[in-house]
């Protein structure tokens, strides 16, 4: 299949979509302006002001099954016990004696002054 071919076919499958999404489309019907007079009037609210302070107030588990709190909070609660924590012992660095010269350290053969007369 060449590239010009595959254009022509792509380009009449789109012309065929949309032609069928044109004869499918319902009419469209007019729509009334509203008039100057009309405007949204929203519903009032659906629960007084006292009854949703009660509301906000009591528990819903209250309210639903009338349950006590406090026999509930007894019941359904109890104190965790903390495991005795171990205490740690510090150990006890032994102290190590400076000595008057500082330690060599692994590079100290390497750069060790050299014997002149050995060398010749």
């Amino acid at each position: 299949m060449s590239n010009l071919s595959f254009q022509i076919g792509y380009s009449l499958g789109t012309a065929a979509r949309e032609f069928m999404r044109a004869i499918r489309r319902p009419t469209t019907q007019e729509v009334k302006a509203p008039s100057a007079n009309a405007h949204a009037s929203f519903p009032g609210p659906c629960l007084s002001p006292k009854v949703v302070d009660d509301l906000s107030h009591i528990p819903a588990m209250v309210r639903a099954k009338g349950v006590d709190l406090n026999h509930w909070y007894d019941v359904n609660t109890r104190v965790a016990a903390q495991p005795a924590r171990k205490r740690r012992s510090r150990a006890k660095k032994t102290v190590e004696l400076v000595a008057a010269s500082p330690r060599l350290g692994s590079l100290n053969d390497l750069i060790c002054p050299v014997d002149a007369r050995a060398i010749c």
